[in-house]
């Protein structure tokens, strides 16, 4: 059960007799994933591991809001990954995963300033059979705005909902660092999104772009992407056009001042889930045209309890390694995962 620490007394200004105070509420939350991992790339060993977020990064962190009066709310998140098989943090930034404050309304939408998830990310999270996570097997093996990507210094604007519509649009002046004043440097970004969902149908439009500080062409990604619930199983798939972007695992759309792969690729993948006893089977089979990468990943998640669950998956993908990717030639990279996932 959450622990959720509510500071309903707190008063901006207890000296004020007989002023209406906001109630504001804080809530510890996180994430703690460990298993074993085996994992080979052709030409090289196999690699045993106890690692850690095999299916979902660890992590903890602080969402926290204060209601205004008039409808009016705000809300702050605080995230940050760590290992657990060696108790490290994911980066030297200690709020990596997530960082920003914001303001929000059900008649006016929400504003969110700081570090946070592209829309190409969370957008697709329920339409990824792998909720673009579990390593390689996620769509973000082939889909590059879909791969777990956040960006810095980013104001992010999303509408209210509309009988299941929600649009996004998002602008970062630098993704990856502190902002400078000189002309060029700065890694702007926009995302933008039109997000579907209600009843047995999510769908999702998103448009990604980086302009990258170093010169070169605008990375480009548009993603197109639904999936359909018939109760007895879940159908996914997705289709995205990309531009001018090299990657690396966990970068987002850049300009090819590192010519890795070709200029374009229309990328797409297919996947079901259904409910199997007391847990989900899931799978899916992904494409990257030009960058000659294609591959199937298969798991199956076991609910222990509402918090907790044992998982396991197999994923086979040519031409993805553990270091970066590579269209050079046909290696195929396979990965196996059987571990334990607790909330908080």
């Amino acid at each position: 059960m959450k622990k959720t620490l509510i500071a309903a007394a707190v008063l901006a200004g207890l000296g004020a007799a007989g002023a209406a105070q906001a109630q504001s509420s804080v809530t510890l939350y996180g994430l703690i994933d460990a298993g074993y991992s085996w994992s080979k790339v052709e030409g090289q060993k196999s690699r045993n591991a106890i690692d850690s977020g095999l299916a979902s990064e660890s992590r903890f962190g602080l969402r926290g809001t204060e209601d205004l009066g008039n409808g009016l709310k705000a809300n702050f998140l605080l995230e940050s990954g760590f290992g657990v098989d060696d108790g490290s943090t994911s980066s030297s930034n200690f709020f990596s995963r997530q960082s920003w404050v914001g303001l929000s309304s059900d008649s006016f939408g929400e504003l969110r300033l700081g570090r946070q998830f592209i829309l190409g990310t969370s957008f697709f999270t329920g339409i990824d059979p792998f909720g673009t996570t579990f390593r390689q097997a996620a769509m973000g093996s082939t889909f590059i705005a879909a791969d777990q990507i956040r960006d810095s210094n980013m104001a992010m604007y999303y509408t209210p909902t509309w009988s299941g519509f929600q649009a996004a649009i998002g602008y970062s002046f630098n993704r990856s660092s502190n902002e400078v004043p000189r002309t060029g440097a700065n890694n702007r970004a926009i995302t933008s999104g039109l997000h579907y969902a209600n009843g047995p149908l999510e769908a999702a439009l998103t448009y990604d772009q980086v302009e990258p500080a170093t010169g070169g062409g605008v990375g480009k990604s548009t993603q197109l992407g639904a999936a359909y619930d018939f109760g007895v199983v879940k159908l996914h798939a997705a289709v995205a056009d990309q531009r001018n972007v090299a990657v690396n695992v966990g970068d987002a759309p850049t300009g090819l001042t590192n010519r890795i792969f070709s200029d374009k690729t229309i990328s797409w993948m297919v996947g079901a889930s259904a409910p199997i006893g007391n847990g989900s089977l899931f799978g899916s089979y992904q494409k990257a045209k030009d960058w000659d990468i294609k591959g199937f990943s298969v798991g199956y998640t076991y609910a222990l309890s509402r918090r907790t669950d044992a998982y396991a998956f197999y994923s086979d993908i040519d031409n993805v390694d553990n270091i970066g990717r590579s269209a050079a030639s046909d290696i195929s990279s396979k990965q196996l995962g059987v571990g334990l996932r607790h909330r908080f």
